[in-house]
C-alpha cells in the first residue's frame, strides 16, 4: 500500500452523507492532484476522478483512491489508467474495440455538451479507426502506439479533410488546426501567439501539408529545447539569469555531444519560427523568458515550486537555516582546515624522512668554519657513517618530525588559502602576483614552527659533529630534544627567527609559483578541467621547483644556521644577521654563503617533491566533499524545466523512492487562501504531497486531450451527467 496516498486520504476524507464511511469528494480530489494553476485547466482533473470511480457510484472510497494512485504512479501509469477506463476493465489483458472506445469518448462529449452529435467524419478523430484494423480491436501495447502517434496522424488527417482536393488550407484553417491539435501541449504565452504564425509566411495565404508538418515538427521539439536551456546555469553565482542568443542556441543544440546522444537536429528555420512566435525582434532573449514560452508548466513551476524542498514551513533538512538567504550552520570550514592540516602533516613527515640524511650533511657543512672537519659533502657523509653509523644519519629525526608536521601543514594550507582568494572564481586562473603573494604568505606563517624546529634539530645534528676528544678531556654531554628546549627557553627557541624569515619567505615565493607553472607548462595541468597528474609528474614538478628555491636562499640558510648553532667558548659569537654576514664574508669569502648549497638542493628538491606529491595524492585518495550550500550548488542546477533550486543530489537521490515531496499548508491546497490569525496558522496542517502524483496526473490528462481537446471542458457537472447515463 502507498502510505503517502493513505495519509492524504485520511487527511482530506469526509463522511459519506448516508453511510458515514470516509470518502474523497471531487473538489478535494481536484485540489490534491492540481494544487497549482497551470495551462492545463484545473477542472479537467475531474476526468481522473471519473476514472478512479470505476464503478460510477458518485464518490471514491479509500480502496478506489489507493488503487488509482498505485496504478497512476506505476511504470507507464498514465497509459494504464486511460486504457482501463476506455476498455471498462480493471486489467490490461483484455482487448479494447473501436466501437467501445468511440462510445466511451462520445459519452464524455455528451456529458460536457448535451447537444453534442458525432459527425459522420469527425475532424478530431481522423485516422483513429486505422489503428484498430483489421480486426476492430487492439491490445494494451497497440493502444500505447495509438496514443503516441495520434497527434501527428490527427494533424495529417485533419489537414486532408480541410484541404480536400485543393491540397491547401487557408489562414483561419491553419490557426484552427494548430489550436485544436496542439493547444494543450503549448504554454499559454506561446498559444496566445499562434495566430501570428501566418506572418511567418508573408508571401502566401495558402498552406500545404509540408507547411503544417514543418510547424508541428518545430513545436514538437519545444520540450527538448526547453530541457537543454533549463540545464544551462548562469555563468556566475552573482547573476540571476543569462541571455541566450539564437545563433548560439542553434550551435549548442547541434553540438556533437547532443548529436551523440541521438538528440533531434534543430534547424535554424525552426528556431526562426519559435523566435517569431515569441515576438522577438532581435536574436537575444533571457533564459527564463524563453522558458516561459517553451514550458507549459512554467507558471506552475516558477512561482509555487518553492514548495519542493523550499517551503517556509517545510521540515526538509535543507530548511533549517538562520535567515532567508543563508545556508545551514556548518562546521565544514573547520573540518576543511583540519583536513588540509592533517594531510599536510603526513605529507611533510614523508618528505622529511626521505631526505633527512642529506639535511644532516647540509647542516654539518654549513656549521663548520673553513674545513675544520669535512672537505666536502661526500666526505662528511662518509665520516658520519664511520663515526656514528647509519643511526647517526637520522640523529634528531624525531624532533624534525614533530616540528615538520605543523610546519608543512600550515605552509601548504596557507598557500592553498591565498591561491583560492586570488583565483578567478569561474576559470580558476591566477596571476603571477597572487602566486608569489600566496608563496610569501605561506613562508612567513611557517616560521612560527620552523624556527624552534630548526634550532633544536641543528643542535641535535651537531652533537655528533664535534672534534675527536683528546685523552684526558671530558667529552661534550649529549642532550636530547627536551633538554635542549629547556636549555634554550621560549626566547632562545626563536633565536635567528629573522634570518629564518629571510630564508623561508623567498623560498616559498620562488617554490610555489614555479611548482604550479611547471605542472601547467610541462605537463599541461589545467585545474578548471578537473585534470589530474600522475604521481611521477607531481614528483618531478615538486623536485624541479625545489632546486632554484633551495639554491638562491642558501645564503640566508647559512646565516640562520650559524646563529642557531650552539657557540663553543673559542668560537665567534654572532650578534645578528648583519654581523654574521659581514664576519663570514670577511673571514671565509663570498663562497661561504653557498656552503652546503648542493646538499641543500639535493635535500630540498626531493623533499618538496615527495611532500607535494604525497599531499596531492592524499587529497585524491581521501577527498573531503563540501556540504550542499547555495554557493556550492550554483553549478549543480538540475535540468528540470522551470525548476532552478533542486540540486542533482536532490533530484537523483530521491528517484525511485517517491520522496520528491511538496510541502503545502492545507489551507493553500484547498484554495482557502492564507490564514490570518496566529491560532489558525498553528492549526494549519502541513501536507506532504508527492510531486509524482501531480505530474503523472497532468500527463494522463494530456493524453486524453490528445484524443479530443474539448475534454478540457470536463468538470464536476459533466462528471455528474456521465455517471447518470
Amino acid at each position: 500500500m502507498d502510505l503517502k496516498a493513505k495519509e492524504l486520504f485520511d487527511e482530506f476524507s469526509t463522511p459519506h452523507p448516508t453511510s458515514q464511511d470516509p470518502i474523497l469528494t471531487l473538489p478535494h480530489f481536484v485540489n490534491i492532484l492540481a494544487p497549482f494553476q497551470s495551462d492545463v485547466p484545473k477542472q479537467s482533473t475531474s476526468l481522473l476522478y471519473l476514472i478512479a470511480d470505476h464503478d460510477q457510484k458518485g464518490y471514491i472510497n479509500e480502496a478506489d483512491w489507493i488503487k488509482f494512485i498505485t496504478t497512476l504512479t506505476s511504470i507507464d501509469g498514465e497509459f494504464k489508467v486511460l486504457y482501463k477506463f476506455l476498455s471498462s476493465s480493471q486489467t490490461l489483458s483484455s482487448r479494447i474495440s473501436y466501437d467501445k472506445c468511440i462510445d466511451s469518448l462520445n459519452k464524455l462529449n455528451t456529458s460536457i455538451d448535451s447537444n453534442y452529435q458525432q459527425k459522420t467524419v469527425k475532424l478530431n478523430w481522423a485516422y483513429f479507426q486505422r489503428f484498430f484494423e483489421p480486426h476492430g480491436t487492439i491490445e494494451y501495447d497497440d493502444f500505447i502506439t495509438l496514443i503516441n502517434y495520434l497527434p501527428v496522424t490527427k494533424l495529417i488527417g485533419n489537414f486532408e479533410i480541410l484541404a480536400g482536393k485543393k491540397g491547401v488550407i487557408s489562414d483561419d484553417q491553419m490557426v484552427h488546426l494548430l489550436e485544436s491539435n496542439l493547444a494543450h501541449k503549448l504554454s499559454s504565452r506561446l498559444k496566445g501567439n499562434l495566430a501570428n504564425i501566418i506572418d511567418f509566411f508573408p508571401n502566401t495565404s495558402k498552406y500545404t501539408l509540408a507547411n503544417v508538418l514543418f510547424i508541428f515538427n518545430a513545436l514538437d521539439k519545444v520540450d527538448l529545447i526547453n530541457e537543454v536551456i533549463a540545464n544551462t546555469p548562469p555563468t556566475t553565482k552573482d547573476k540571476d539569469d543569462i541571455v541566450i542568443n539564437k545563433v548560439d542556441l542553434y550551435n549548442h543544440l547541434n553540438d556533437h555531444l547532443l548529436k551523440s546522444s541521438n538528440f533531434k537536429p534543430v534547424s535554424i528555420t525552426e528556431l526562426n519560427l519559435l523566435f517569431h512566435l515569441i515576438n522577438k525582434s532581435d536574436d537575444n532573449i533571457p533564459r527564463k523568458e524563453l522558458i516561459s514560452f517553451l514550458n507549459p508548466n512554467f507558471q506552475n513551476n516558477l512561482a509555487p515550486m518553492y514548495a519542493i524542498f523550499d517551503h517556509p514551513n517545510s521540515r526538509h533538512p535543507s530548511k533549517y537555516k538562520f535567515g532567508d538567504d543563508t545556508d545551514n550552520f556548518s562546521l565544514y570550514p573547520i573540518f576543511d582546515s583540519l583536513y588540509s592540516f592533517f594531510l599536510g602533516s603526513i605529507a611533510g613527515c614523508i618528505g622529511a624522512t626521505v631526505v633527512y640524511p642529506i639535511d644532516l650533511v647540509k647542516t654539518r657543512m654549513q656549521a663548520q668554519k673553513h674545513k675544520a672537519l669535512y672537505n666536502n659533502s661526500l666526505d662528511c657523509f662518509r665520516k658520519i657513517i664511520r663515526a656514528e653509523g647509519l643511526k647517526g644519519l637520522y640523529s634528531g629525526l624525531g624532533a624534525q618530525l614533530v616540528g615538520v608536521a605543523p610546519e608543512k601543514a600550515i605552509k601548504l594550507t596557507v598557500n592553498d588559502l591565498v591561491r583560492k582568494i586570488g583565483s578567478d572564481p569561474v576559470s580558476g586562473k591566477i596571476t603571477m602576483t597572487w602566486e608569489v603573494a600566496a608563496g610569501m604568505s605561506a613562508g612567513a606563517c611557517q616560521v612560527v614552527f620552523t624556527n624552534p624546529l630548526e634550532i633544536v634539530k641543528i643542535r641535535l645534528q651537531m652533537q655528533g659533529g664535534s672534534k675527536v676528544v683528546n685523552p684526558g678531556e671530558i667529552p661534550h654531554k649529549r642532550l636530547n630534544a627536551s633538554q635542549i628546549i629547556r636549555q634554550l627557553g621560549l626566547k632562545g627557541l626563536y633565536k635567528g627567527a629573522t634570518a629564518c624569515l629571510l630564508r623561508d619567505v623567498p623560498f616559498s615565493a620562488i617554490y610555489f609559483p614555479t611548482y604550479a607553472n611547471l605542472k601547467k607548462y610541462l605537463f599541461g595541468f589545467d585545474p578548471s578541467k578537473n585534470h589530474r597528474l600522475s604521481s611521477w609528474q607531481l614528483l618531478v614538478s615538486g623536485a624541479l621547483a625545489g632546486a632554484p628555491a633551495a639554491f638562491f636562499t642558501t645564503p640566508a640558510d647559512v646565516i640562520k644556521t650559524r646563529l642557531q648553532v650552539e657557540t663553543k667558548s673559542h668560537d665567534i659569537k654572532y650578534r645578528g644577521i648583519i654581523h654574521a654576514g659581514s664576519v663570514i664574508m670577511k673571514e671565509e669569502g663570498f663562497g661561504a654563503f653557498f656552503k652546503g648549497s648542493i646538499a641543500r638542493v639535493f635535500r630540498s628538491s626531493p623533499q618538496f617533491g615527495f611532500t607535494l606529491a604525497s599531499y596531492e595524492l592524499l587529497q585524491n585518495m581521501f577527498p573531503l566533499n563540501p556540504p550542499i550550500t547555495k554557493e556550492s550548488n550554483f553549478k549543480a542546477i538540475s535540468g528540470y524545466p522551470g525548476i532552478y533550486n533542486l540540486t542533482n543530489d536532490q533530484v537523483y537521490n530521491s528517484q525511485g523512492k517517491n520522496e520528491r515531496i511538496m510541502y503545502l499548508n492545507k489551507s493553500e491546497l484547498l484554495g482557502e487562501g492564507p490564514v490570518s490569525t496566529t491560532a489558525s496558522k498553528l492549526n494549519d496542517t502541513l501536507v506532504k504531497l508527492p510531486a509524482e502524483y501531480i505530474y503523472k496526473s497532468q500527463d494522463a490528462i494530456k493524453l486524453l486531450l490528445d484524443i479530443d481537446y474539448k475534454f478540457c471542458n470536463f468538470d464536476s457537472k459533466a462528471y455528474e451527467s456521465y455517471i447518470k447515463k
